[in-house]
């Protein structure tokens, strides 16, 4: 039994094995051949998303009485439970239960197992990533539905999650299978929250200005640099050209000088690592903020130049290439990125930075990134 399912010959049976004890209104027996299959299915399937819509196409009468069902089962399974049944131990069928009750009766019972779901999402105010391997983000989709949006830290988690998918170090990791899982992408177009990570200085203070200078200063934060974009697109300068227009350019600049300046500064609360990752977590950037960060370094080198610019940039990279956590640096795509910046402002004491740069970085990648920079200069 593994934690995918891809064998769509199973999940079609399945579904007909449903419609067919719905049809008699056999609703006892569906509540549990559904949970048979979820077992069996592996706890990153579950019921599987098709047949998960097709449940809820039952009547509301229905799916009422199953989400009753499991959720009274949920409450009692010490006492109604068997290993030859589900071949899962009591915490696989619990997390099934409540991921499939929270499922079908999500936009009509929205009080049902509420609680439970909010105990389950809890722990990951704490957490650097979701290591769950259930699938936990349909807990959080469930509360937004009823109404409840979870705490902007559980939300920081499923970002967190979501954008070190792409990262090495984190591609053969559950964390990475997580953050790619189209459902919890989903969730992430739908959950509402601050537009960055609260917890770094920078971000933490951007929010704040940005709260007190309106929408169009929100719209700043809202244009990060493309996770694998090495360098600002033609496309991607335009919009950002036009928001800084919009935010007043003078502003926006002294604005920009002072998030950069405070990105050198530590997290405020500490977040959890894992035995996966052998290295600080908190030593790092927040891999969501980052991917703003690194925006943000990009519009500064859009604007006319004042006397800080130059030193903001090179201050971020100085700070991105702080070996905080054993050898590696803090994060060499922000180090990238404020290079790539400091190359766009073709200017005398940037050229001079990142010759300075270039006598003592020895991380490869960004030595590339310099050796790039310093031809377009």
């Amino acid at each position: 039994m593994s934690r995918w399912m891809g064998n769509t010959q199973v999940l079609a049976e399945q579904a007909a094995q449903y419609r067919e004890l719905a049809g008699r209104g056999d609703l006892p027996g569906l509540s549990r051949a559904v949970m048979r299959a979820a077992c069996a299915n592996g706890s990153m399937t579950g019921v599987g998303a098709e047949n998960m819509e097709l449940l809820r196409q039952l009547p509301d009468g229905d799916r009422l009485e199953l989400a009753g069902l499991w959720a009274h089962w949920y409450a009692h399974v010490e006492d109604d439970w068997s290993a030859e049944e589900f071949r899962r131990d009591r915490e696989h069928l619990r997390g099934e239960l409540l991921l499939t009750a929270s499922g079908i009766a999500r936009g009509l019972a929205g009080n049902l197992l509420a609680a439970e779901r909010r105990e389950m999402l809890l722990p990951l105010r704490d957490q650097f990533l979701v290591w769950s391997t259930h699938r936990i983000w349909e807990l959080a989709d469930a509360e937004i539905a009823a109404g409840r949006v979870p705490d902007a830290a559980v939300l920081a988690a499923f970002r967190r999650t979501g954008a070190a998918a792409h990262l090495p170090g984190f591609r053969r990791t559950q964390a990475a299978a997580n953050g790619a899982e189209p459902g919890m992408r989903d969730l992430l177009a739908r959950f509402p929250g601050p537009v960055l990570n609260p917890g770094e200085p920078w971000a933490d203070l951007a929010m704040k200005d940005a709260a007190a200078a309106g929408a169009p200063w929100q719209r700043l934060l809202e244009h990060p640099a493309p996770a694998t974009a090495g360098a600002p697109s033609a496309k991607w300068l335009r919009t950002a050209s036009a928001l800084l227009d919009a935010a007043g350019r003078e502003e926006a600049r002294r604005a920009l000088v002072r998030w950069l300046d405070a990105a050198r500064l530590d997290r405020t609360f500490p977040l959890l690592g894992h035995p996966h990752l052998p290295f600080d977590v908190n030593a790092g950037f927040d891999p969501y903020n980052a991917q703003v960060l690194r925006g943000l370094a990009w519009m500064l080198s859009l604007l006319p130049p004042g006397p800080d610019t130059v030193h903001a940039l090179a201050g971020l990279v100085e700070t991105s290439l702080e070996h905080r956590s054993q050898d590696a640096p803090r994060s060499p795509r922000v180090a990238e990125a404020g290079i790539v910046a400091l190359a766009l402002l073709e200017d005398g004491a940037a050229r001079a930075e990142l010759e300075t740069f270039s006598g003592w970085v020895t991380h490869k990648g960004v030595s590339r990134c310099l050796d790039r920079a310093l031809a377009r200069v």
